[in-house]
């Protein structure tokens, strides 16, 4: 019986511009039976590999198969995320829990919402309220919080409780925020969002205001920088509160490898931490460096620049896909892997593939989907 089989899989980096997309699909025909050469047929949604297990899907029940291809958590669930920090969140009718990578639960399916473990704790939720569960599962953090956020790679985060907030340590211990705040973010950097009334600033882990609140938004700090926004404007400022990006540019993320994608009109280019123009807003689209290269659109092709704006890898591509320092690159329906200076790696041509992730990537060849290694060589 053939019947539709889709394949799902999640990009590894972010796209700015007019048609960037994080997520990518393919769609393809195979047969529902066990199969030592098409191992993947079985399953009618394949996930990349994380932490050494990959979701499957069979029947619209989610489970892992680990990198020899062993089915070893069932498809028995209604939702499942990818393994972080050691453990799956897991979803079973409409509630919550947590697997280990044996598929042994760490809790049961009680909460109605959870977050991946950050800094030891994961954030769950069960009736409206929120509260933190540590790696054996137990409840460290009572569940007494109306809104909370993670612990990020932070030692305190901020929680509110019935319109106070607090500043709380991973047991709880907490420290009332003097100011009379509508919102405050995690931290991230060492300070957290805060919001008064319509306007954003920024608070250290005392409860001291660094930033003071004069900002329509202010986004999480990365790399030392954090991105704010004035009268629709946007630029940069550091953790002392210093404009050192000033405010002039329409819309762009964060910084990543010292590197941040601005955008002029309709046109993309790349600033450094000084707020030099670098690359000039020349591309319509654009994606955030990666391994020193950003891929960007030329005409209806891709390629990659340096961060020079030299054109490293040339705009002749239809997909190029990041992951773990190689290029997955596809032309004309033949798909390749490149190293970081456009070297290729092994000579097998594919009719398409994905990037790498965990040290395997998907691939199709003859009809057939598998995983390969960063040699080249079929996982199982």
């Amino acid at each position: 019986m053939v019947i539709l089989i889709l394949l799902l899989v999640m990009f590894q980096s972010y796209s700015y511009g007019t048609s960037g997309n994080e997520y990518r699909e393919t769609i393809f025909n195979s047969e529902l039976e066990s199969d030592s050469l098409k191992p993947l047929a079985a399953y009618q949604y394949v996930y990349s590999f994380k932490e050494g297990r990959a979701i499957v899907v069979i029947n619209k029940k989610y489970g892992f198969i680990d990198k020899e291809g062993n089915y070893t958590i069932p498809c028995q669930y209604d939702y499942a995320y990818d393994f972080s920090n050691g453990f799956a969140l897991v979803k079973y009718g409409e509630k919550f829990a947590f697997i280990d990578p044996s598929g042994k639960a760490l809790t049961s399916f009680k909460y109605d919402a959870a977050s991946d473990f950050q800094n030891g704790r994961a954030l769950v939720k069960f009736n409206m309220k929120w509260g933190f569960i540590d790696e054996k599962g137990t409840e460290i953090i009572p569940l007494i919080y109306d809104s909370a956020n993670e612990f990020e790679d932070e030692e305190l985060t901020t929680v509110e409780e019935m319109g106070h907030w607090f500043i709380i340590d991973k047991m709880n211990n907490r420290k009332p925020v003097i100011h009379d705040a509508d919102h405050i973010g995690p931290f991230n950097d060492g300070l957290a969002a805060i919001r008064i009334g319509v306007k954003s600033g920024c608070m250290d882990k005392q409860g001291n205001m660094a930033v003071q609140p004069k900002y329509d938004l202010i986004f999480y700090f990365r790399e030392g920088l954090a991105l704010v926004e004035l009268n629709g404007k946007r630029g940069f400022i550091n953790r002392k509160g210093q404009e050192v990006v000033p405010l002039v540019y329409d819309g762009f993320p964060g910084f990543k490898e010292g590197m941040a994608a601005v955008s002029v009109g309709d046109n993309f280019g790349f600033i450094d931490k000084n707020g030099k123009m670098v690359v000039a807003p020349k591309y319509r689209n654009v994606y955030s460096f990666y391994d020193g290269l950003a891929r960007v659109k030329i005409g209806s092709k891709l390629g990659c620049i340096n961060q020079k704006g030299q054109l490293i890898i040339p705009a002749v591509y239809d997909e190029i896909q990041v992951g773990e320092g190689i290029l997955g690159v596809i032309a004309d329906k033949k798909g390749q892997f490149l190293d970081l200076n456009g070297n290729l790696l092994f000579p097998e041509v594919y009719e398409n593939l994905y990037g790498f992730s965990d040290g395997a990537a998907l691939v199709l060849k003859n009809g057939n989907w598998f995983f390969i290694d960063k040699q080249g060589h079929r996982l199982f």
